[in-house]
């Protein structure tokens, strides 16, 4: 799949994005996320696939007033959206491939991935670059409202540009990010919630 057909997909999306259909305890699901994931008054964080902000007030609560906090995506119109529903001051707003994060190695605490690594191809690719974006010693959260096997058949009925996007099972991701030279602290894959976890070694 080529990278512009998705980038217009989700650009297409993007004004209808916030009323598609979602669990109904959502903002309890990406509070336990957030209070799993951004220990607070972390120095910087990565909201990588950010789509139209979904985590943004959660990670300017849990980290804290100091903290820099850039939001990107690949689609420039869910980055409009982001900004508009934000109103935050001094966030940052990046539209880049998140294979290829256009940011110096180490340039941050935490990276996090929530609902958007199955939209990267090779995930494998993904995860390189977002590992070499982060610190020694940071680390690197990818979640999602659902697991695995949920998502994964979602994505198969919805069809289109999305219908081979792939989320691996927890287990496979770690694997990968062991691989890759990260040490696994969380995983789980539930029919609710989706998290895998590692801490880039120091």
């Amino acid at each position: 799949m080529s990278l512009k057909l998705k980038r217009d997909y989700f650009n297409e999306l993007a004004g209808e994005w916030d009323q598609l259909p979602s669990p109904p305890d959502t903002p309890e699901r990406l509070a336990r996320f957030a209070r799993l994931c951004v220990p607070p008054g972390v120095g910087s964080v990565l909201d990588v696939g950010c789509g139209t902000g979904l985590l943004v007030d959660y990670l300017r609560r849990n980290a804290g007033p100091g903290s820099r906090i850039v939001e990107l995506d690949l689609a420039e119109q869910m980055l409009v959206r982001s900004r508009v529903k934000a109103g935050h001051p001094g966030i940052l707003y990046v539209c880049a491939d998140a294979r290829n994060p256009p940011f110096p190695p180490g340039s941050f605490d935490l990276v996090i991935c929530f609902n958007a690594l199955p939209h990267m191809d090779p995930i494998e690719g993904a995860l390189r670059g977002l590992l070499a974006c982060l610190r020694p010693g940071g680390r690197l959260a990818v979640g999602h409202l659902m697991g695995s096997e949920s998502l994964n058949a979602l994505h198969a009925s919805i069809g289109g540009v999305v219908a081979a996007d792939r989320l691996p099972p927890a287990a496979h991701l770690a694997r990968l990010l062991e691989e890759l030279g990260a040490e696994i602290l969380r995983q789980e894959d539930t029919e609710g919630s989706y998290l895998v976890e590692g801490r880039k070694p120091a």
